[in-house]
């Protein structure tokens, strides 16, 4: 299926207002040049290119313009320093009681070996292979469908990884990549800082491959869990893309099942 049909099918299940993103390290200025997107004049936080992405753009950072010590560092756009490590950095922040319970998270965090040439963060459809994450920027509430289609097709996700801290960069892209599980973060406050999300956004990391069984789960889970309302609104949407591969029962969710149910067994006592 070609990507830009991924990301409309994505936009007619889920209810969020940005673009769908999706994210490809390259390791070589040859294949970064195949890529199209802005060329930065000036360092960029990755987190901020995720942001910039979901509005539109395509954006391409390397390791003269990538803006952030902390991302640079989970994603392999250079060396992982010294005071990372051994917890001095964590602790002297103030993030963490000890410099070794900072170290015992360094330890743990999951970041790309070193040899990353550049990253290439634009709009899912806007890839003509592809990338190796997907991000999906949403409340909590489209949060909650996403997990519920993940977990109708691949079972409970294993090996959660949030802390509040490196959150674009390692929560939602780095950790599916290392994992091949979704993951979710709540954002951190350095890229709610630099970024200006909203309050109520989180984002979900997903590995490409999971992408299609995403899409599945999603589906597969409407009738249990919309209501009419909404499930009116995907009914039309996924018409005009002829995705409608699925029949929509209305009236009906788990929960107004189990309800009628109760009230049956209610009259008949």
């Amino acid at each position: 299926m070609e990507l830009k049909k991924t990301a409309k099918i994505i936009e007619a299940l889920l209810k969020i207002s940005r673009r769908p993103v999706g994210v490809k390290l390259v390791h070589s200025r040859e294949e970064f040049m195949k890529y199209d997107g802005i060329t930065l004049s000036r360092p960029l936080s990755y987190c901020v290119a995720v942001k910039s992405a979901s509005l539109g753009h395509s954006i391409k950072i390397d390791r003269k313009t990538a803006g952030c010590f902390g991302g640079n560092r989970a994603l392999g756009l250079s060396e992982c320093d010294e005071a990372f490590k051994s917890g001095a950095g964590g602790f002297g922040l103030g993030l963490y009681s000890s410099p070794e319970t900072a170290a015992a998270v360094a330890d743990a965090l999951p970041r790309c070996s070193p040899d990353t040439y550049g990253v290439i963060v634009k709009p899912l459809e806007y890839f003509e292979t592809d990338p190796d994450v997907v991000l999906l920027i949403s409340d909590t509430r489209e949060a909650m469908r996403i997990f519920q289609g993940y977990t109708y097709t691949y079972g409970l996700t294993k090996g959660l990884n949030i802390s509040g801290n490196q959150a674009v960069c390692v929560e939602a892209t780095v950790t599916p990549m290392f994992t091949g599980e979704m993951n979710v973060t709540m954002l951190c406050s350095g890229t709610r800082y630099k970024a200006e999300w909203k309050g109520s956004e989180v984002i979900c990391g997903i590995p490409m491959k999971k992408i299609g069984g995403l899409l599945s789960g999603l589906k597969g889970t409407v009738n249990a869990v919309e209501m009419d309302g909404r499930k009116k609104e995907i009914e039309k949407e996924l018409s005009k893309l002829e995705e409608l591969d699925f029949v929509i029962d209305y009236g009906k969710t788990y929960d107004l099942n189990a309800h009628v149910q109760k009230r049956a067994q209610a009259i008949m006592v």
